[in-house]
């Protein structure tokens, strides 16, 4: 009697899930090259920005105060960007971290919100300051970062950089804060350069963040047997 040998299906198996093609693919993407672009991405647009500012103010575009412009273009899509990698990694990662999908949850609405100018839409029609109506959403971004940061406390290079990229933005907070202390007077002199500022380190944090989601999805996806391909 001749023994039928018959492959076990890889359901079976005890190897960690497949990565999908996409996050095999996003794993690739070299993090220096992505640096590179967005310091001078964002280079060139602080220096555009600032020459807007103190000699070419018909240059509209190159606004950096404006829910229309390069900049907000530009901003919203390293927010969609940092947005997708924690997603692949989220998907990926093994054993499951619900932090990360909040932290992706995150970042999907503060990109979707920078690129339609949410917070001051609702600032202008509730006439509150959007610091305050985005408590709910703050708290639930830190508790998120907290978890994330935890999740890759072994991974030294991930978690500064998600404790940088949080550092970053705390500042550019307290910045709008600055913007609207002192009175009219003291406002028309500290508003631009603490504008520029604000704006400036907004899109340093978001490139953070990003390279952070890289590492770790390149992490998650180098951990899988023979990258599972």
């Amino acid at each position: 009697m001749r023994r039928v040998q018959t492959a076990l299906p890889s359901a079976t198996r005890s190897d960690p899930p497949k990565a999908s093609r996409v996050a095999l693919m996003a794993s690739r993407v070299p993090t220096v090259l992505v640096a590179v672009v967005c310091a001078v991405g964002i280079g060139a647009l602080v220096v555009a920005g600032i020459l807007q500012r103190v000699a070419f103010p018909d240059w509209g575009l190159a606004n950096l105060d404006t829910e229309v412009s390069i900049a907000t273009f530009f901003s919203a899509t390293l927010l969609w960007a940092t947005a997708l990698w924690w997603l692949l990694a989220a998907a990926t990662v093994r054993p499951r971290a619900p932090a990360i999908w909040v932290w992706w949850a995150v970042l999907a609405w503060l990109a979707f919100d920078e690129g339609s100018a949410i917070h001051e839409k609702l600032e202008r029609w509730l006439e509150t300051d959007w610091q305050l109506l985005y408590v709910p959403v703050m708290g639930i971004a830190a508790l998120a970062l907290w978890g994330v940061i935890r999740r890759y406390r072994s991974q030294p290079r991930i978690a500064v950089l998600l404790a940088a990229g949080a550092g970053v933005w705390i500042a550019v907070l307290a910045l709008e804060l600055v913007q609207n202390w002192g009175g009219a007077p003291v406002q028309a002199e500290i508003y631009v350069p603490t504008m520029i500022t604000e704006e400036t380190l907004e899109m340093i944090g978001s490139a953070v963040l990003l390279i952070a989601g890289m590492l770790a999805l390149q992490r998650t996806v180098g951990a899988l047997p023979e990258n599972d391909e």
